[in-house]
């Protein structure tokens, strides 16, 4: 069977190293951080888009059972590397019959949407994420910032030109992903749009990395004591509005209502 692209991309960036690296440090720790605020003991957590496991991983140490859902084989092979008693199954975010309906205390879901295009197929996620949690549960849904790709790529590397011509990016500066591409980028009113259409009620929404993608050499190279005092300030402004949207990626927290 051929692989899809984003099998092509996993099989080929160790995505295990990427949480272990300062940057995604940060958005790691800034995302527990928040994850804490709703964990309680005996919850049932759903890990969607897993990807080697690390949410899983700690999840897991922590004392909560963990269902975990992943797309690449070699991710979860990864995962199974490392948690070998993980329980961790192969499907599509989309379509998980696997799954029992109203089973997951908090589900996550810190990728899948990367990955998919049309409102269509983002809202279909979506709305299996709300199937299998249980009513009232917490749902964590993970974009891909447009702002971050316009300037770290289209103006950084002087592509926005040629972007603009070819309509890959339209005259409000909007990236317009097509099928077949990797990553889809969104706004926050996208994003808005996405809930009304899944009926999701929105509890918070916080930038997990802030600035941490635009500062990899400087964060790379500051002391640990100054490190971590970045995550401190990176999850004090988390859910600052006037920053949401600027970094390159967002969290939005939602219930099942």
């Amino acid at each position: 069977m051929a692989l899809s692209n984003i099998e092509k991309h996993y099989n080929k960036h160790k995505e295990d190293l990427r949480l272990c690296r300062r940057h995604g440090i940060v958005e790691f720790e800034t995302t527990m951080h928040h994850l804490r605020r709703f964990l309680q003991p005996g919850h049932s957590i759903l890990d969607v888009g897993a990807g080697t496991g690390r949410y899983a991983s700690l999840l897991m140490a922590e004392g909560y059972r963990v269902k975990a859902v992943e797309l690449v084989q070699r991710n979860i092979d990864t995962f199974l590397k490392r948690e070998p008693l993980a329980d961790v199954v192969r499907g599509d975010a989309r379509e998980m019959p696997f799954i029992p309906s109203h089973s997951a205390d908090i589900t996550l879901l810190l990728g899948p949407l990367y990955h998919l295009f049309s409102d269509e197929e983002k809202v279909k996620a979506l709305t299996e994420a709300k199937r299998v949690t249980k009513p009232g549960g917490v749902i964590f849904i993970a974009y891909l910032m447009n702002e971050y790709s316009i300037l770290s790529y289209c103006f950084d590397e002087e592509r926005i030109e040629d972007l603009l011509a070819q309509g890959a990016v339209d005259s409000h500066f909007h990236i317009r992903a097509k099928e077949g591409e990797l990553y889809d980028y969104v706004r926050l009113e996208d994003i808005n749009r996405y809930n009304e259409m899944a009926g999701l009620e929105r509890i918070t929404i916080f930038s997990p990395d802030g600035a941490a993608d635009y500062m990899r050499t400087r964060i790379n190279h500051m002391s640990e004591k100054t490190f971590s005092l970045f995550i401190e300030y990176q999850k004090s402004i988390s859910e600052r509005s006037d920053l949401i949207g600027a970094g390159s990626h967002v969290v939005d927290v939602v219930r099942n209502i």
